[in-house]
């Protein structure tokens, strides 16, 4: 369960956690309001988010619209919007915040030069499967410990976000195989290091989003699930030479050793301490 929806916090109070990602320096925003009341206001960013659960009643392009459970929220730039309770438990959502020029040159290539476009036709969409696939996201952003793992979360969401709003993003082309072939060399030979999305996208001239996409569609994975394989495999092999959990933590530029031992499980099934044991 969502911490913003815990029956354990007073049900009349309001509860928020508001904060930023370098990646793009998004801002991120997880609530749950039963008494806040937003003037109307725009924002210079888009401003994407789910209701999930509650409503909110927003004033958008001169009408009034219902939030409701499971309403994926998108407004442009500059628009002129408020956000109110429209019942008596308010309303619970998460919210990203997405500066135009990063967008514009993480996503589009920089299509749309300085200008800040209205990619989003209306204000409320109903998409019950997206809507809980955003909020799985959102909350994966928060809980992610590298900035390459938050990266490839957050330009798959909006990559997903603007194919469901009918905008079109470049094609793959099978050209770009040579450049898999690169980022998996830099990404077999320094695993451990925490190389930006945007570094690697740079060294193979290609943007960020479309670099993800021609990886997967060659190796089924992203960069990031590769470089963790490859960790995972360099620490197998430290613990078998009898090296310590800590250390080989360490050597694999795992976050700690908790991060170490959850990636670790996921990929070879059991955890490294039981490897190890087996092992010595």
């Amino acid at each position: 369960m969502d911490a913003y929806q815990n029956p354990a916090t007073p049900a009349t109070g309001d509860c928020s956690r508001f904060w930023r990602i370098p990646e793009g320096d998004c801002e991120l925003l997880a609530a749950r309001y039963r008494r806040q009341s937003f003037g109307r206001h725009s924002h210079e960013r888009y401003a994407v988010g789910v209701i999930s659960s509650g409503v909110e009643k927003l004033f958008y392009r001169g009408s009034h619209h219902l939030a409701t459970q499971g309403s994926l929220v998108t407004i442009s730039p500059g628009e002129i919007h408020d956000g109110v309770q429209a019942c008596d438990q308010g309303w619970v959502y998460r919210m990203l915040y997405i500066d135009p020029q990063w967008l514009n040159r993480a996503i589009f290539g920089n299509r749309f030069g300085s200008e800040h476009i209205h990619l989003f036709r209306e204000v409320l969409g109903a998409d019950p499967s997206f809507a809980r696939w955003f909020l799985q996201q959102h909350q994966l952003i928060e809980q992610a410990d590298s900035a390459l793992e938050r990266e490839t979360i957050l330009l798959e969401l909006l990559a997903q976000l603007f194919q469901r709003n009918g905008v079109r993003l470049r094609a793959t082309d099978a050209k770009e195989r040579e450049a898999v072939q690169r980022i998996r060399q830099r990404l077999d030979e320094q695993c451990e290091q925490n190389i930006p999305l945007e570094q690697l996208a740079a060294q193979v001239n290609l943007e960020p989003l479309y670099m993800i996409r021609v990886f997967k569609n060659s190796l089924g994975i992203s960069p990031h699930s590769y470089q963790i394989q490859r960790r995972i495999a360099r620490v197998q092999n430290l613990l078998r030479s009898g090296i310590s959990l800590t250390e080989a933590s360490i050597h694999c530029g795992f976050f700690d050793q908790s991060h170490m031992t959850r990636a670790f499980k996921k990929v070879v099934g059991i955890t490294p301490g039981h490897f190890r044991h087996r092992h010595t």
